[in-house]
């Protein structure tokens, strides 16, 4: 029994992120939030990894209709207020961009 909820508890991660790629660390240098569009940017310190859908490579975005917005701009604002580094999942579905930049699926920060 407890083999099979270590295999599920091990796949069950992969599946839930199936459609997002994982970012390596990054502390947040700025947050951008634009009213006009609803977008807010987050600048990293490092490279923004990208897909081949999303031309611009100087901010990720997330917008507030998204699933979970409050949630994770609440981590990211925590995050850059501390200097603690962010781990993001980004989208790779084709053209799911927001303004060109990578869209946030899921955000983690360890304090």
């Amino acid at each position: 029994m407890k083999n099979i909820l270590l295999a599920l508890a091990l796949i069950l991660p992969a599946s839930v992120f199936a459609a997002d790629a994982g970012v390596a660390g990054f502390k947040i240098k700025a947050l951008r939030v634009s009213g006009a569009t609803g977008i807010t940017y987050i600048k990293p310190d490092a490279v923004v990894q990208k897909n081949s859908s999303c031309n611009s490579d100087d901010f990720y975005a997330i917008h507030r209709d998204d699933d979970s917005y409050t949630q994770i701009y609440s981590a990211l604002l925590a995050a850059a207020a501390s200097g603690k580094t962010v781990y993001l999942w980004v989208s790779t579905e084709p053209g799911d961009c927001l303004n060109n930049r990578q869209r946030i699926s899921v955000a983690e920060v360890n304090f």
